[in-house]
């Protein structure tokens, strides 16, 4: 069985997609940076097809990944885990796809790290222009170790199963706000707190395990 790890470059595992849109579908749904957050796609409302800004023109999958070239610090991006039937991306986020050495998962969550955010984030700063902004030639040339692909699964699953824990304990913060905020404020009472802190997995070793995922307190 190959154990081995492969030093690769970004630009070596996915490639960045503009496929333009160009269906005559009545109804479409527009992508912005604003968007996109911490992974999840904010915006799923059909408006109809007409007189669109001119910066909506991308395409994309399921499956791949939307990220933004604007202050990467933000975490203005997005794992595709649907079919996205006429969605239109801005042409402010970048559309990455896989190529067959990495999986999608795997990529998304070395791309949402905190090491690459802060890489990206100095290298948008020392850009000239009004505001930082990165581009796919620089976000290409970043190094990222590969695994066997039957690690990835592994390292993938385990990520998976955090981010679902996150999710369940966000939706039970959701659900308890309205109940706190009906009740009298001058009546002292102990409330309950879940962690909500998005997964911010390191990738640094190659021989990564449970304790190299910084796991939130639950």
């Amino acid at each position: 069985m190959n154990t081995t790890w492969r030093q690769c470059t970004i630009g070596d595992v996915c490639d960045t997609i503009s496929n333009t849109y160009n269906s005559n579908a009545q109804q479409v749904v527009l992508i912005n940076t604003s968007d996109v957050l911490e992974g999840k796609v904010l915006n799923h409302i059909y408006i109809p097809n007409e007189n669109l800004k001119g910066q909506f023109k991308k395409t994309f999958e399921e499956g791949d990944i939307l990220y933004s070239e604007i202050r990467p610090q933000n975490k203005r991006y997005a794992y595709i885990d649907f079919a996205p039937i006429n969605y239109i991306a801005s042409t402010k986020l970048m559309v990455i796809r896989n190529k067959n050495i990495v999986k999608s998962k795997y990529l998304y969550y070395f791309l949402q790290s905190d090491k690459i955010i802060s890489e990206l984030q100095m290298l948008a700063e020392t850009r000239s222009g009004t505001f930082p902004q990165i581009t796919f030639n620089e976000l290409s040339k970043l190094s990222i170790k590969i695994p066997p692909l039957p690690e990835q699964d592994r390292i993938i699953s385990i990520l998976d199963s955090i981010c679902k824990k996150i999710d369940i304990n966000q939706q039970i913060n959701d659900n308890l706000a309205p109940v706190h905020e009906s009740k009298d404020t001058n009546k002292p009472e102990k409330s309950i707190t879940f962690s909500s802190q998005p997964i911010r997995p390191s990738f640094s070793n190659k021989n990564i395990s449970g304790r190299d995922i910084l796991y939130p307190a639950l």
